[in-house]
């Protein structure tokens, strides 16, 4: 067996889906850090789980879709509090792929539905210190950090997707957080906001502002762009993907591409050309799997 240990930090979140008249569809796992964490799983990694969830029905799913493919779920804390949901609405397919809704706020009571703590475990098992640890991350709250700065030797592996999770942080906090940084995937809605809070004029800047083993940039049927060092030169290559397939759900999709990537730099023993390639036809395959189903989750 592998001596490789991935691990994710944050709070547990249950995924709700409704269709286009709010009919309730479907409830699994979600949250992009536990859907990259269970596609490592799914691929026969070594999984652990840390953070806290409710004692209610919803972090009962939440925390078993976890349990039932293998991840470690030990370091849960189980709290009295509610579990965070995330509300997806599904629009008529006539509409498209960009007309899906995430939102915090329930579609049926329109109340907020994730509310995320500061009172996470920060300390890693004992059983796992001494391996080679991947820290798979998607938020950057001073929790996490906490949680980072508690681990001497580790690979981190940062998601940023989303601008609300960057958007309240200044500058100097950012770049304290992203100095931890090995290997970032950020999703090209991001750029604009981030770059602009680092004062960066472009992806090879703030590639170089963190020293990264690799940085993956993502615009979902458009492709990805990676970019890696050679002999002290910055090597940018943009793929495209050769089948586009039909959306019927695109939650989860740059969650399978960031697992793929992520074990893919994981057991690499270079990264270039032929890495990039390797990797992006099998996180485009991992995505497309996703995309096809309605859930963020492969089965």
């Amino acid at each position: 067996m592998s001596d490789k240990v991935f691990v994710s930090h944050g709070d547990i979140i249950l995924d709700k889906v409704y269709d286009s008249e709010l009919n309730l569809i479907k409830q699994d796992g979600g949250g992009s850090n536990w859907n990259s964490l269970y596609n490592l799983s799914y691929m026969g990694e070594n999984c652990y789980a840390i953070g806290s969830v409710g004692n209610d029905e919803e972090g009962k799913i939440a925390l078993n879709s976890l349990k039932k493919h293998g991840i470690n779920t030990n370091y849960i804390k189980i709290e009295k509090i509610p579990t965070n949901i995330m509300n997806i609405i599904i629009p008529d397919s006539k509409l498209g792929d960009d007309t899906i809704i995430h939102s915090w706020y329930s579609p049926i009571t329109n109340k907020r539905t994730i509310e995320f703590r500061d009172n996470l475990p920060t300390l890693l098992p004992n059983e796992i210190s001494s391996k080679e640890l991947y820290i798979l991350l998607d938020k950057f709250e001073p929790i996490n950090l906490e949680f980072l700065n508690n681990i001497p030797n580790k690979k981190v592996c940062l998601d940023i997707g989303h601008i609300r999770f960057i958007e309240h942080f200044t500058k100097q906090y950012l770049l304290t957080f992203l100095n931890n940084a090995n290997l970032i995937q950020l999703n090209h809605n991001v750029i604009s906001l981030l770059f602009e809070r680092l004062q960066v004029k472009n992806e090879i800047e703030f590639f170089n502002l963190f020293n990264l083993d690799l940085l993956v940039i993502t615009n979902g049927k458009k492709g990805a762009s990676f970019l890696y060092k050679n002999n002290e030169e910055i090597i940018q290559i943009k793929k495209e993907p050769k089948i586009i397939a039909s959306v019927k759900d695109s939650s989860g999709a740059g969650d399978a591409f960031f697992a793929c990537v992520v074990k893919n730099y994981a057991y690499q023993n270079e990264i270039n050309e032929c890495f990039i390639d390797r990797t992006f036809e099998e996180a485009n395959s991992a995505s497309r799997d996703v995309i096809s189903q309605i859930g963020s989750r492969r089965k």
